[in-house]
């Protein structure tokens, strides 16, 4: 029993010291970069698109959005500032928008760290760009590449 608990500590360890240890490349790093500009590029797009269809809504102005979107769909809270059924069916469908391209960054995010990066090594990234001046550096110099 002894030698099997000895063994299990044993095996955690080398799991735990290489989840450390992952060897991050140039090209991880790459990958990485363009998975976060493409992140980048889609939420960019969310206040434009936003901005394009109060402009194209009769009778909707920024303001009354904002005020609308304060209530964050709250039967309540519409109820407060007098909203229209109008106003609200057009949040609803301008909050559609926006949450789609929200999860389309999240899949994008999700897809390329398990098929271009793999996940312990998105982690390992996201972390080191944090938290390694080195990793930083590296990231960049990848980067500035794309600007």
């Amino acid at each position: 029993m002894k030698k099997l608990m000895y063994f299990l500590v044993f095996v955690i360890g080398i799991g735990f010291a290489n989840a450390q240890d992952v060897e991050i490349t140039d090209d991880d790093l790459k990958a990485y970069a363009i998975a976060n500009a493409g992140v980048k590029s889609i939420t960019s797009s969310i206040s434009p698109l936003v901005n394009d269809l109060i402009s194209k809504q009769e009778g909707m102005t920024g303001q009354r959005f904002k005020e609308l979107q304060a209530t964050k769909g709250d039967a309540d809270k519409l109820a407060g500032i007098e909203a229209l059924e109008w106003e609200i069916k057009f949040l609803d469908t301008v909050n559609g928008e926006i949450d789609e391209r929200k999860q389309a960054a999240k899949d994008l995010i999700n897809l390329m760290a398990k098929y271009a990066i793999g996940s312990s090594k998105y982690k390992a990234i996201r972390s080191g760009i944090k938290d390694d001046p080195d990793m930083k550096a590296r990231y960049d110099v990848i980067t500035a590449k794309f600007e």
